[in-house]
């Protein structure tokens, strides 16, 4: 057995026992309704097991009921518990098991939903190897992660993940540290230079002095910060509960006088069955589940009725820059010629250099020149500088690409313009790559992390649906945050952040009161997307753990789906507060008669039946609601929200 089929077993296990008792539930209450249906055996049999159904299905809805009436608390567990035993009471015991069926299901569904999210939370150990090789005594052995010591000096190969929190020293690579601090592009490491657990070596050898392992790596605070994170978001009373509060009360004192009055018991126990928060209590879930079904079908995926209570209310967004604003992936945005040759030309030549290297930007350069169908032969030499640059022949010239100092070192002379181009690409936030022919600098290759080109219109959308202020998280330098905040026009940005520091900014707005949403897509995310009030994961490019621990998942990437889910959670939420005035009317109408005794058990449960009907149908036409643009882009023009300038891009480093 793989190390990985255990825990899934296990989870499989974990599920099929929660599974028994709507599975037992069901069959009790079909078996009870066969043999009351053609009359087999005596009536108390088939009494008994619906009987049976109810105890053993409702047992911990029983529970939690009694335990909200010993703490003082009126919620709908105390509402559905009297309901349930006063339809015992005059003997309607198929209708309170099939309610018992119905809770016990959705209560499966929702611990399935939470161990779906903790096994994330688990596999993100999983990005740490659990071997590693150490240098001991002259040798390089491999040993368990778990026997690794501050201060031991391990090596990691090319492609590997290191396994530890340290310091390099020996060796020089590519490292992508996206999953810890969310950077759209490798970063080069040289002796000195830090290094984080589970993070990418992706050119190099590295040797690491280890300074920490285990619990005490930012991979394994990352996971501690999560599970903290979900155990300490505050819960949100259910709307249903609030309206109990009272309601249920009111309800008990009119029984009360139904039955002084009439002197009936039945009379009484009609009242409570008409009030039976039946259509109440579907008030809620089914407008939730239509809406949730409405948004699947357009790609964007909410894990619970509490969050569309939250959505339309959200007042301060955070929004992860890579992978979110950005595809998180390095493109060649323009070309600038130094000798007048023509742009394919430096293309050309810079694809030649680069052809057999494996750095991500010599990808995308590559990229560049297949997309201009450019033909681009092999060198005839070639020769790879970690973190400086490449030098290659082809056809007798010399062709070096890469950074400045790599060229000057080369003896290539760097003329003043050269000097005051790369300056206005990093001012930019743009990461220049110079293209130099034998001992002349012909061009320079400006690339960058393309921004999304929906993002500005996103942007000014979001703010019509109540949205007061967009601010930008990112591991990335302060000049490449701020060149994406002003081309896509956020509020604001903080740069340089660790998964700890995102998580602190959620913290912070909401002691202030905030509402928070936070959207990211990577495991750096995870702390913040845990805490926030609306955690919402880009789906297509995020991380596993991204998208478990979020509420809400844009499985399109398309981040309009986030308007489209505050403007769901508004109609929603609308909808359900007309399908509490129905079941309310309902209610008014039924207790009433009740009272002056002119309603009876049965003609109380028809009645009761209605109001559940017509919920039903007013939530099912939620499965047809689309947000109009047209009408928010009309908001454009006549509220004051100016285009935003030209996409600018978000620099990257070789």
């Amino acid at each position: 057995m793989s190390r990985n089929d255990g825990p899934d077993a296990s989870n499989y296990k974990d599920l099929a026992v929660l599974s028994i008792a709507p599975v037992v539930v069901a069959v009790l209450t079909l078996t009870s309704w066969i043999l009351a249906h053609w009359e087999i055996g005596p009536y108390f049999v088939n009494a008994a097991l619906a009987i049976i159904a109810v105890i053993f299905g409702g047992f911990q809805r029983f529970i939690a009921g009694f335990k909200d009436v010993f703490k003082r608390k009126i919620t709908v567990n105390v509402f559905v518990v009297v309901a349930l035993l006063a339809t015992v009471a005059i003997g309607e015991f198929r209708p309170a098991a099939v309610i018992v069926f119905i809770m016990a299901a959705a209560g499966v569904l929702e611990s399935y939903t939470l161990d779906k999210t903790r096994k994330s939370i688990r596999d993100l150990l999983d990005f740490a190897p659990r071997m590693a090789t150490v240098r001991r005594q002259g040798d390089e052995v491999v040993v368990p992660v778990a026997e690794l010591q501050v201060g031991d000096v391990v090596v990691v190969k090319p492609g590997a993940r290191i396994p530890v929190d340290g310091v390099v020293t020996g060796g020089a690579s590519s490292v992508n540290q996206a999953p810890i601090t969310g950077e759209s592009m490798p970063v080069e490491k040289f002796p000195g230079n830090s290094v984080f657990s589970g993070t990418l070596n992706e050119s190099g050898r590295l040797e690491i002095r280890t300074d920490k392992v285990g619990e005490n790596t930012t991979l394994a605070r990352i996971v501690h910060l999560v599970q903290e994170a979900q155990g300490t978001r505050a819960p949100v009373q259910n709307m249903a509960d609030r309206f109990t509060t009272w309601f249920l009360p009111t309800v008990v004192l009119l029984a009360i006088i139904a039955f002084g009055l009439s002197g009936d018991v039945k009379v009484a126990v009609s009242v409570l069955l008409v009030a039976c928060p039946c259509a109440f209590a579907i008030a809620t879930p089914t407008a939730v589940t239509a809406g949730v079904s409405n948004m699947a079908r357009r790609g964007v995926l909410i894990k619970g009725g509490v969050f569309l209570e939250l959505g339309h209310k959200i007042n301060h967004l955070l929004v992860d820059k890579t992978g979110t604003f950005t595809f998180g992936r390095p493109k060649v945005e323009s070309i600038i010629s130094f000798n007048g040759k023509g742009s394919d030309e430096i293309l050309r030549t810079a694809c030649i250099a680069e052809k057999y290297s494996e750095h991500p930007l010599a990808r995308s350069i590559l990229a560049a020149g297949r997309e201009r169908h450019l033909d681009i032969p092999d060198p005839d030499h070639f020769v790879s500088t970690t973190g400086m640059g490449v030098e290659a022949r082809w056809n007798t010239a010399n062709i070096r690409v890469g950074k400045q100092a790599f060229l000057q070192a080369a003896g290539v002379p760097i003329v003043s313009r050269v000097d005051q181009e790369m300056a206005k690409q990093s001012e930019q936030g743009r990461t220049g790559v110079l293209v130099a022919h034998n001992e002349e600098v012909i061009g320079l290759l400006a690339i960058a992390d393309e921004i999304r080109p929906e993002i500005p219109e996103t942007i000014r959308l979001l703010k019509t649906m109540g949205v007061k202020r967009i601010t930008m998280l990112t591991g990335d330098h302060p000049r490449v945050a701020e060149a994406v905040a002003k081309a896509i026009g956020v509020d604001g940005f903080q740069a340089e952040l660790l998964p700890e520091h995102k998580q602190e900014s959620v913290r912070t707005l909401q002691a202030d009161g905030h509402i928070v949403g936070m959207i990211g897509d990577g495991i750096n995310d995870a702390p913040a997307l845990a805490l926030a009030d609306v955690g919402i994961a880009m789906g297509a490019g995020g991380t596993d753990v991204a998208i478990e621990t979020a509420d809400v998942t844009l499985m399109n990437d398309d981040l309009s789906g986030v308007a489209d889910f505050m403007w769901m959670s508004a109609k929603v939420m609308r909808r359900i507060k007309l399908n509490i005035f129905f079941s309310m009317i309902y209610n008014v109408i039924g207790l009433t008669l009740g009272v002056l005794g002119w309603m009876t058990p049965i003609i109380a449960v028809i009645f009761q039946e209605a109001g559940c009907v017509t919920v039903v149908f007013s939530s099912t036409l939620l499965l047809w609601s689309k947000r109009s643009t047209a009408t928010l882009r009309n908001k454009f023009s006549g509220g004051g929200f100016e285009p935003a300038g030209a996409t600018e891009p978000a620099a990257v480093g070789r």
